[in-house]
């Protein structure tokens, strides 16, 4: 028997019976769950307790009014479409309730076909609202970083640090994450709802790029441009030491009023937006260099390093477990594990590619690992290789990983054995026993 459909919830706060009934009945002909509130502070709690879909809220209300209503409402985290009901409202009242997130008016008497219209399009704007914060969500958990070692807390602080909507600048060899850096920007500062667009510097001539910024000034409707695009949104450029020198002075230009001049052209381009740029190398290598002038870096308000993944190899573990469990998914594979060996292996290696190669390489092992376990045989030559010529370096390394692995379970268990050895999958006897070889305290 398929599953009963959810009604709708809508509540009514009116003091004036006649026009709450009415406004019950004539929803609830509709299929709607109606709630009733006679007072704006019943109001309150029953949004409160109930979580309506949208709500029908006087303006003029005994106690608090309205618009106090709704500002308690919002305060507490009532985020249904909230829509006014007056019967001689004035247009201060319509700011105030637009500025408090009302999402439309009705006038009594009341209308039906106004009434339903309404409620159909405040229960469709809330799920899309539902829709898009869950989907903000989900973007701001993959635009997270895994790992905790000391470099990435440094670069969670840094980039927690350059919320404010300022220019920044991202620094990072290839493959260290730095568009994901701007992903995270743009999600945590002042703009998270607007639209993100890129742009790759490096790839395109001289006019090509300067078009791809500014658009078509023959067709400026039709093709904008990147700069008005992003606008209310973010803008991440990447390797823009390969910008020429006129479309760095008018980025600066741009940055400090708002209006970005086109190069070689009279033509201006306002666009209010965070700006995101990368490079590869350090900022102070490329203006000795001249491949980035002195004024462009000074329009910079934060000049964020992304790390290496051999500067964080204490995180490998963790995002080997967490790109292999999403690599898995994605493949519907059963779950697979690296063997001490292999984790050994990996340790060893020197990562030129960093973490764009670490994915390269584990989506590989879940696609041709016959599994569950990934053993050395199992990686890239080009890894197991590098290791396989020093039998010492992945003994000793192997060891050095297994005393940091027991340590870090034990830190996070408080030193409780039983807990940590749960967590390790191993009994607690077991535990003690490698405790002892590392020569911990019991």
């Amino acid at each position: 028997m398929p599953a009963k459909e959810r009604k709708s919830v809508i509540l009514v706060v009116d003091d004036e019976k006649p026009v709450r009934v009415a406004l019950a009945e004539i929803l609830e002909d509709e299929g709607y769950r109606v709630l009733q509130a006679e007072s704006g502070e019943e109001g309150v709690e029953t949004a409160l307790a109930d979580a309506p879909d949208v709500v029908f809220l006087d303006v003029w209300l005994p106690g608090i009014n309205g618009i106090d209503a709704l500002r308690l409402m919002r305060e507490r985290g009532v985020f249904a479409p909230v829509v006014m009901i007056s019967g001689h409202g004035t247009i201060e009242t319509a700011v105030r309730a637009t500025k408090l997130g009302a999402y439309d008016f009705i006038e009594k008497p009341v209308s039906l076909e106004r009434v339903l219209l309404v409620a159909g399009n405040a229960l469709r704007h809330a799920r899309l609202e539902r829709r898009n914060r869950s989907l903000r969500s989900e973007l701001r958990r993959e635009a997270e970083y895994l790992g905790r070692c000391p470099a990435i807390e440094r670069l969670r602080r840094d980039l927690a640090a350059a919320t404010d909507g300022r220019p920044v600048l991202l620094h990072g060899a290839k493959g260290t994450g730095r568009r994901l850096a701007a992903r995270w920007l743009a999600l945590h500062g002042p703009r998270p709802d607007g639209p993100f667009l890129d742009l790759q510097a490096s790839a395109m001539s001289r006019d090509r790029l300067i078009r791809a910024l500014f658009g078509d000034p023959s067709k400026p409707r039709l093709e904008p441009g990147r700069l008005m695009l992003a606008d209310e949104g973010t803008l991440y450029l990447e390797n823009v030491d390969d910008m020429p020198p006129a479309l760095q002075a008018s980025l600066a230009a741009g940055i400090h009023s708002g209006t970005f001049p086109m190069p070689g052209s009279r033509r201006t381009v306002r666009s209010e937006h965070q700006l995101v740029l990368s490079i590869m190398d350090r900022p102070e290598v490329l203006a000795e260099e001249k491949k980035l002038s002195g004024a462009f870096l000074a329009s910079i308000g934060h000049t964020i390093e992304v790390p290496t993944l051999q500067q964080r190899l204490d995180d490998l573990p963790e995002l080997i477990a967490g790109f292999l469990g999403q690599f898995c998914r994605e493949y519907a594979r059963d779950h697979l594990y690296f063997t001490p060996e292999s984790m050994a292996v990996m340790l060893t290696y020197d990562w030129p590619g960093n973490v764009r190669e670490l994915r390269g390489v584990l989506e590989r092992i879940v696609l041709l690992s016959p599994g569950p376990s990934v053993t050395p045989d199992d990686l890239p030559a080009t890894i197991s290789g590098r290791a396989a010529s020093d039998d010492g370096g992945v003994a000793s390394t192997l060891r050095r990983f297994e005393e940091s692995w027991l340590r870090r379970h034990l830190d996070e268990a408080d030193g409780d054995l039983e807990r940590a050895a749960s967590r390790l999958g191993i009994s607690r006897d077991e535990l003690v026993a490698r405790m002892t070889r590392f020569g911990f305290e019991i």
